[in-house]
């Protein structure tokens, strides 16, 4: 009992440091309400506080006062929930140092999974991982030296090695509009709304733009990219976009809703990363390598594995003869996977 009254008191403190609470005035008297409490929850690994806000507090302050918070209650926290009901966990332990990438280690994990995506562990040393069958758009963000090609490369490797060229094909960069209006016409055909419906297998397809900033100025390619986000689920053609610096023109609203995950490394500011769409990636240790955030429901911190070109040579090379032809359906514009995988974002 005294231990949860001393952590009540500490997030109070927390609270009044980062000054989230609602003023009151009578006369010449002001005394200050705090969010309600409602639950404690302390365990050896993290400490979880659930709470409301109070009407008249404003939910945006819980980010933006973010620093006050971890200044009280400890550098590792986590904030998650919405509009009133919200919960701060703060985690006791941290996030190692490096994690190498081991295909061996990971399928186990991912053998169930249609379209695996498992990039790296979190604070409690569980796989950070989903299935992009289901969620089917990411941008993946950071300053230089963040960590994002190391990550591209841990995402195809998996991909190559996972999945046979009937059951996908990966584009870069480019895929033809056609091939969207075919697919969607093969589902009015069918009577059907996905592709996952018809009698016959389609390959899904995965549109890799890396540094998307490169094609800003091409409207109809851009347009494109947003229709791939918005339209491509059903058609079974799923994308992933890559940008050093997030570009609020780029992600526009209509772009940003369809991206369904976001993953960022460190951010300059609380600017860039509100416009990554991941709150608190402007926190992350400059020195700390492959240290990532990722939002999908909250917004979760972890190691990303580490894959470096050599190795992911090694691992690539008895795959390179399948990707010298791909099929006149599709129109390659990078050289092959392999390029990519090579290749060093700017």
């Amino acid at each position: 009992m005294f231990e949860k009254l001393k952590l009540r008191g500490k997030l109070i403190k927390a609270f009044r440091t980062a000054e989230i609470y609602r003023v009151i005035k009578r006369g010449d008297r002001t005394s200050y309400q705090f969010p309600k409490i409602h639950r404690i929850d302390h365990q050896n690994t993290y400490t979880r506080y659930a709470f409301s806000l109070l009407n008249g507090i404003d939910p945006e302050l819980l980010n933006k006062k973010r620093w006050a918070l971890r200044q009280v209650l400890g550098n590792n926290i986590e904030i998650n929930g919405s509009l009133k009901n919200f919960s701060i966990t703060v985690h006791h332990k941290s996030l190692p140092k490096m994690l190498n990438y081991k295909y061996e280690a990971i399928h186990s994990h991912i053998e169930k999974m249609e379209l695996p995506v498992c990039i790296g562990q979190d604070i409690y040393g569980n796989p950070v991982s989903w299935d992009f069958a289901d969620l089917e758009t990411l941008l993946i963000s950071g300053e230089i030296g963040a960590g994002k090609s190391s990550l591209m490369r841990v995402i195809l490797t998996t991909w190559v090695k996972y999945a046979s060229p009937e059951d996908l094909r990966l584009v870069l960069v480019d895929l033809k509009r056609a091939e969207m209006y075919r697919r969607g016409d093969l589902l009015l055909e069918h009577g059907v709304t996905h592709i996952s419906r018809l009698l016959f297998k389609l390959p899904r397809i995965v549109v890799v733009i890396d540094e998307m900033s490169i094609v800003k100025r091409e409207t109809d390619l851009v347009e494109m990219i947003q229709q791939f986000a918005s339209q491509g689920r059903a058609l079974g053609v799923h994308t992933i976009i890559a940008m050093q610096r997030p570009d609020a023109d780029l992600l526009n609203s209509a772009l940003k809703a369809n991206l369904r995950v976001r993953i960022s490394g460190r951010q300059a500011d609380a600017i860039n990363a509100k416009v990554a769409g991941v709150i608190g990636a402007e926190e992350i240790d400059a020195a700390a390598r492959g240290r990532m955030k990722i939002k999908i429901d909250g917004v979760k911190e972890f190691q990303a594995y580490f894959l470096d070109e050599g190795a992911c040579k090694e691992i690539l090379s008895p795959y390179k003869t399948l990707l010298k032809d791909p099929e006149p359906e599709l129109e390659v514009v990078s050289q092959s996977i392999f390029g990519l995988l090579e290749k060093e974002q700017r």
